[in-house]
């Protein structure tokens, strides 16, 4: 019972971040705007880059869960009661931006009509009720793994740090670019995971499969963690089906290695959850998945390439 009210809390504090990637609480306007002027201005929009509290409440909505599962394994009552007040916290905030700090209309430039974020006020309550009975029974603290499951969130959040759209809004002309209709189902496919990876949908997988390893079973645990990588890499593997040459983007660009990246941690701090990971122990625990010296130095040589193309591609235009 208290490890299902702990994965409902996580879950139900998710919400907002997986309703909105599956269409349910988006805003009716265009994907996002732009216009010709030379002087553009960043503007709100359903995954672009934010006006300062919108931001803030972005990240605070899309980082809960990880902070949710971060109080509960500490294991104490105290850090579950914490959990409730920064549920509470995410909340009141997002309320006080939806009534009294809308922020400008995406594609006018003008100040919105207020709209109540339904999407939080329907998950954070839940979330803390679970959150508020998992908290009679505390949880046997479990920190092994952390680095392998922090790693896996920092590049799952890659594209919501780095590759989220700037609407840009001109007062003598405006542009609205709506989204095109895909021409296969994979291409919609694709497109539907582009758009979930910028509002954060895989650091809601890594939550999800980190509370499953620490509350479950043994079997049950390891499952959710597969699982969670195996979803996590169909983004990349979506990338490589839909990749056309027509595309102006280099087929090494077009892959979301961050992603990949985070399925092979999600992975590893899945199946060896038992071995207490230091920085040195990290590389060493990737190694031993995979037998032969060959294997490993293949294996070596990717995790190095990926983590030096992740730093290379933070200081690229985003695409």
């Amino acid at each position: 019972m208290a490890a299902a009210l702990r994965l409902g809390a996580v879950l139900a504090a998710s919400g907002p971040v997986i309703l909105t990637a599956f269409g349910v609480g988006r805003q009716s306007v265009g994907w996002f705007c732009s216009a010709t002027s030379s002087a553009p201005f960043p503007m709100e929009g359903p995954y672009t880059l934010e006006y300062v509290p919108g931001e803030l409440l972005f990240w605070g909505v899309l980082l809960l869960p990880v902070i949710v599962i971060s109080l509960l394994l500490r294991g104490s009552r105290r850090a579950a009661l914490t959990a409730v007040a920064t549920v509470g916290f995410v909340l009141a905030f997002g309320l006080i931006i939806a009534l009294l700090l809308p922020g400008p209309d995406p594609c006018t430039g003008q100040e919105r009509a207020v709209v109540l974020p339904w999407p939080l006020i329907v998950c954070y309550p839940v979330a803390a009720c679970a959150l508020l009975l998992a908290a009679r029974s505390p949880l046997p603290r479990r920190q092994q793994g952390v680095i392998l499951w922090a790693g896996a969130v920092g590049a799952a959040a890659w594209a919501a740090m780095f590759h989220r759209y700037m609407v840009t809004y001109d007062m003598w002309g405006l542009d609205v670019i709506y989204r095109a209709i895909p021409e296969s189902p994979w291409d919609g496919l694709a497109w539907w995971s582009g758009e979930a990876d910028r509002i954060g949908f895989p650091v809601v997988l890594v939550a999800l499969a980190a509370t499953a390893r620490a509350t479950v079973s043994t079997r049950w645990g390891r499952f959710a963690g597969i699982a969670a990588a195996a979803a996590l890499l169909l983004f990349p593997l979506l990338d490589v089906a839909t990749y056309s040459d027509d595309l102006e983007i280099p087929f090494a660009e077009s892959i979301r290695w961050p992603l990949l990246l985070a399925a092979a941690l999600v992975a590893s701090a899945a199946l060896r959850p038992s071995v207490r990971i230091s920085w040195t122990g990290t590389v060493h625990v990737a190694l031993s998945m995979i037998g032969g010296r060959a294997k490993q130095l293949a294996v070596a040589a990717v995790i190095a390439i990926a983590g030096i193309w992740l730093i290379v591609s933070s200081f690229t235009p985003t695409r």
